[in-house]
């Protein structure tokens, strides 16, 4: 009997770790894999968001269709047009099922692996058959915080812009603040510009496509769009960021 337990041991010793090695091996590559996707997800986004800032106001909405690949005009007036990073929707929805308490730990581990969560959508108004408005949002969480830039075109300022003491600059383009209260909580900036905004005013939509890809390491709104702040800056105004620290 004691005969026949020895060679069972170092084989058993084998067989457990080769199963460790092959787990090693799986969880290894499956990583790799998401920083693939990941990185190829961010270059298919930046593509878009180069697209979508080179359109204006009545263009043809077959070159807005082009700019939003595997999207119909139809779908954009539906809010239905959003890219995510990695695997896509299913990594979302996965990060979403972490338990409240446990949420900004877990995200933190992820973005210090390269995981870095976000996404963008894509909205739009077409009629007979040229553009008339677009809606982009993009979402990046960074440092214990989330990150994001709401910007538009259209033929003038939303209503819900408008101020009676505004200047004519701030009348062809808005720039303002909003927070974000999904967890983690953030805040943003919105962008409105039309026909009449300059060259400088439209790059302030520019977001900073490096936020997007593993190790991007945006943890400030000021990063994530530098354009914005600077044409700020330009027109007298000042940007707070989420601690309400003067930029």
């Amino acid at each position: 009997m004691a005969s026949d337990e020895g060679p069972r041991r170092p084989r058993k010793r084998r067989i457990f770790a080769i199963g460790i090695a092959s787990l090693v091996a799986v969880l290894l590559a499956l990583y790799v894999s998401t920083l693939i996707m990941q990185a190829y997800s961010a270059r298919q986004a930046s593509k878009m968001l180069d697209a979508l800032e080179a359109i204006r106001v009545g263009d043809p909405a077959s070159r807005l269709e082009r700019a939003v690949p595997g999207c119909k005009v139809e779908e954009m007036a539906a809010y239905r047009c959003e890219i995510f990073p990695g695997w896509g929707r299913r990594q979302w929805l996965l990060l979403s099922k972490i338990p409240t308490d446990s949420y900004i730990k877990a995200i933190e581990l992820l973005r210090s692996f390269g995981i870095q969560p976000w996404y963008v959508s894509v909205s739009s108004s077409v009629r007979e058959g040229r553009v008339q408005e677009i809606r982009v949002v993009a979402m990046v969480i960074g440092r214990y915080k989330s990150l994001g830039v709401e910007w538009q075109i259209a033929e003038s300022i939303p209503s819900r812009f408008n101020d009676p003491n505004q200047g004519a600059d701030q009348r062809r383009t808005s720039i303002g603040a909003f927070s974000i209260t999904s967890l983690p909580g953030g805040c943003g900036i919105n962008i409105a510009v039309t026909p009449g905004s300059t060259p400088r005013e439209l790059q302030a939509r520019h977001v900073k496509r490096a936020c997007l890809l593993p190790f991007g390491g945006c943890d400030e709104l000021y990063r994530l769009l530098p354009d914005a702040v600077s044409v700020l800056d330009e027109n007298g105004q000042k940007w707070v960021d989420c601690q309400g620290v003067p930029q």
